[in-house]
């Protein structure tokens, strides 16, 4: 820093010797050639008329005086003259230099400041210093200044329900993003995604908290079909966040292109780097290389993460003791249908809804063995007792008849998992469970598998809620642009 000011102080005495000597050459300097010269007349004038008035020839010899005293006579008297002309030879000889010397520093100087500016302010405001993986530093840039206001100003009702509502998913997301060491901030991703809303849906087909396109969601290993949409899943939805985030992360070497990643996807953000041949998010915020959504995603996020931070400091209700979760997860057999569940432990069926948001229909999908259904809290054991003393049977709520041997799948070159699934209308995990495998695991050619009982269903892009319309993402599926001010 005391470099810099030095530097700063030296180009500023170069910048007014230059002043001085463009005063010197275009103020003083025509002065006192104009005084000089003016002198030189006046001389001039009174020689030459003293010695026409005593001559008394002819006009012709008048003319010839005047003509010989204009090129003989001398307009000054001699040591007045060449003192005269040393000081104006002076004048102009250092007027020059001055200006030789201060102009090239000049020029030198006008473009090495502008870049040491821009590097100096660079490196404390504009370029996020690097930061480990587990830690998610706020930059201190414009953009992100400017959302804060935004969401505690402008928005701040808007802000406090989104934060109201994310009591119910926060602190389980956040203990899965550190059990894969990520920061846990990031779980606000999904207050700009969705507000932390399981029934957003976007324009680009995206459902859930973390908005998943269907093409990710498969990616991810989340199911969708006509019984249930994985993406919707509060908690495995996270899961599939975390290990993309954390992908993501790997690829480019900071949260901001990560996270430019996760709204316009890595071969957008991967080529506009190679395009623009920059290294961060922020130059190619500035350089407009991303598309305007994205360049707006990145500092909201980051100015989500600072108010939850500090939520006091700009106005928030934190209710940190409501941070907890009100479900419990019971294990029940396929095929239950919600509205006994909920006859069973005394709970309207709208609420169970509610708890299991991935649900798409009200019953829990068949083919499953176990499924992880989420109760109020202290409503599991009543159920389970329920399940002990009237097994689901005909007419009541059913599993897909077990009499019957399932369909079978003979795995061919280029067959995964996901993808037999998908074409199959079922899900990876009943798909794995059913023949014994992980769902990671590589398939051999040739390999018969077991298929999941189910009937016929949608693709999984056209998945529905037949419970109501889903309503679009009103944070990060919808954009808004930049606030002024």
């Amino acid at each position: 820093m005391t470099i810099f000011l030095l530097r700063h102080i030296t180009r500023r005495f170069h910048l007014f010797l230059d002043s001085c000597s463009q005063a010197i050459l275009f103020g003083i300097f025509p002065l006192a050639k104009g005084a000089f010269s003016n002198s030189f007349r006046a001389h001039r004038r009174q020689f030459l008329s003293s010695r026409i008035t005593k001559h008394t020839g002819s006009p012709g010899q008048k003319r010839l005086v005047i003509s010989r005293h204009r090129f003989y006579s001398p307009f000054m008297p001699g040591e007045k003259k060449k003192s005269h002309k040393r000081l104006q030879l002076w004048i102009e000889a250092g007027t020059l230099v001055l200006l030789g010397g201060c102009g090239a520093f000049y020029s030198q100087q006008e473009v090495f400041i502008y870049s040491a500016w821009r590097f100096w302010h660079g490196k404390t405001t504009f370029i996020e210093r690097p930061a480990p993986k587990c830690e998610l530093a706020i930059p201190e840039h414009p953009a992100v200044d400017s959302w804060v206001s935004w969401f505690s100003e402008k928005n701040h009702n808007g802000f406090q329900i989104q934060l109201d509502r994310a009591r119910f998913y926060a602190v389980p997301a956040q203990e899965i993003f550190m059990r894969r060491g990520l920061p846990k901030d990031l779980v606000y991703v999904a207050l700009i995604e969705s507000g932390f809303s399981p029934a957003a849906r976007s324009h680009a087909k995206a459902s859930g908290i973390w908005q998943f396109i269907p093409m990710t969601g498969s990616r991810f290993g989340l199911a969708q079909n006509k019984w249930i949409d994985e993406r919707r899943h509060p908690m495995k939805a996270a899961k599939a966040a975390a290990d993309y985030l954390s992908l993501l992360f790997n690829q480019f070497g900071s949260w901001s292109l990560a996270l430019a990643a996760y709204n316009a996807g890595e071969n957008t953000v991967q080529g506009a780097l190679d395009k623009s041949g920059l290294n961060t998010f922020w130059d190619l915020m500035e350089k407009g290389s991303l598309p305007a959504e994205t360049r707006d995603y990145v500092p909201k996020v980051f100015a989500a993460v600072k108010i939850t931070r500090n939520p006091d400091l700009y106005g928030f209700r934190p209710d940190s003791e409501r941070l907890i979760a009100l479900n419990e997860t019971v294990l029940v057999p396929g095929g239950l249908k919600l509205s006994w569940v909920g006859k069973q432990i005394g709970v309207p069926e709208k609420l169970l809804e509610k708890s299991n948001p991935e649900l798409c229909q009200s019953i829990t999908p068949p083919g499953y063995s176990k499924y992880e259904l989420r109760l109020p809290i202290g409503t599991g054991d009543d159920l389970l007792t329920a399940l002990a003393r009237h097994p689901p049977q005909e007419g009541k709520p059913v599993r897909k008849a077990s009499g019957s041997s399932p369909a079978s799948y003979r795995v061919k070159s280029g067959d995964t998992l996901s993808g037999i699934a998908e074409r199959h209308r079922c899900s990876v995990t009943a798909l794995a469970a059913i023949n014994g495998m992980k769902r990671s695991q590589p398939l051999k050619v040739g390999r018969t598998l077991k298929l999941p009982a189910g009937g016929p269903t949608q693709p999984p892009s056209k998945v529905q809620s037949k419970r109501g319309k889903v309503s679009r993402s009103t944070s990060g599926s919808s954009r808004k642009s930049l606030p002024n001010g």
